[in-house]
């Protein structure tokens, strides 16, 4: 490399550098301020006694891929199987297979829906069967306009 094109070399490197580098930084400080502005809000959530934010997602998705993507995974590998082999009875077990999928399914998205457990409980552990005086907020939890006077 000749010296006259290291001399126009070094200031466009000088000048595109900041446009590289500011960028950058600002991106990963968000980042950083993101972090931590979730994590403040799970342990709030948690202090409260709520729900941490963003566990609900996993409840549908699961429901979704027991009562949906299963049976159809099922019966593709049964006609699959039914292609290859002379065997009827891959298209029984595929159909036991995928309505329990769909009945398991159901029940997810239904706890998943209502916020209820099998055992007739709430997320809060609290019995849905019996009526309790206690609301399911805390009213401490909420800031509320003080009354002075």
């Amino acid at each position: 490399m000749s010296d006259d094109n290291l001399v126009i070399l070094i200031p466009i490197v000088a000048i595109l550098m900041p446009l590289v580098l500011v960028p950058t930084v600002i991106v990963l400080r968000q980042r950083a301020r993101r972090r931590e502005w979730e994590y403040r809000e799970r342990m709030k959530a948690m202090e409260m006694g709520l729900p941490v934010p963003g566990s609900e997602v996993w409840a549908a998705r699961v429901a979704i891929a027991l009562g949906a993507v299963m049976p159809v995974g099922v019966f593709t590998i049964a006609w699959i199987a039914s292609l290859t082999t002379t065997v009827d009875e891959v298209w029984i077990a595929a159909a036991i297979v995928g309505v329990v999928g769909v009945i398991q399914g159901s029940r997810l998205a239904k706890q998943a829906i209502t916020g209820t457990r099998p055992n007739g409980r709430d997320r809060d552990g609290l019995d849905l069967t019996q009526n309790h005086a206690k609301p399911k907020f805390d009213p401490d939890a909420y800031e509320a306009i003080v009354r002075h006077g």
